[in-house]
């Protein structure tokens, strides 16, 4: 096989987990709503009108997946992106498909 080929499959073998974490809706919606700064899990809820033991198990994935970080007030969890890289996928994707 090409050595070409082969390097180009490892560059695309790289990106499939962040594929899968936001070919999920709720994931890919979460991120956005995280981009713009940390939030409550109520809030992510709110903004979702999804139920809150869905939306928890969704955090919880994307923090195993090492995008989130958590900390905890109160009884309020809080959830930020990790890496701000997350805002620069955001804009090139709009861009390629604009």
């Amino acid at each position: 096989m090409d050595s070409k080929i082969k390097t180009r499959i490892r560059e695309c073998e790289k990106i499939i987990p962040f594929l899968k974490v936001v070919s999920n809706t709720t994931r890919l919606k979460i991120l956005c709503i995280l981009n713009e700064g940390e939030r409550r899990v109520g809030e992510i809820q709110q903004f979702l009108g999804a139920k809150q033991s869905y939306v928890s198990q969704q955090l919880k994935y994307l923090k195993n997946a090492g995008y989130l970080s958590s900390r905890r007030e109160g009884t309020q969890i809080y959830y930020q992106l990790i890496d701000p890289k997350f805002s620069q996928i955001l804009k090139s994707l709009k861009k390629i498909l604009e």
